[in-house]
């Protein structure tokens, strides 16, 4: 399924006919897909720089990985 841009939804005449019917203009329906848009790819790069600093703060380090399987093999069953 093919995403609508911006420019198709604002002339999609169904959109159009919902707006009307709504009593939003055309401009302002067009500054709302405009900052949704904005804020959308605001938050993208927000989150993925979260990401990678989580996957890379939860890697454990050699020493650790080391010390808990030698705890494990050695413990009594």
């Amino acid at each position: 399924m093919h995403e609508m841009t911006t420019s198709d939804m604002l002339r999609d005449p169904l959109i159009r006919l919902m707006l009307r019917a709504d009593k939003i203009s055309l401009a302002s329906f067009a500054i709302l897909l405009d900052t949704a848009a904005r804020r959308q790819t605001r938050d993208a790069g927000t989150h993925r720089a979260a990401a990678a600093h989580h996957s890379v703060e939860n890697v454990p380090v050699g020493p650790a990985v080391t010390d808990v399987r030698s705890r494990e093999a050695l413990s009594p069953v």
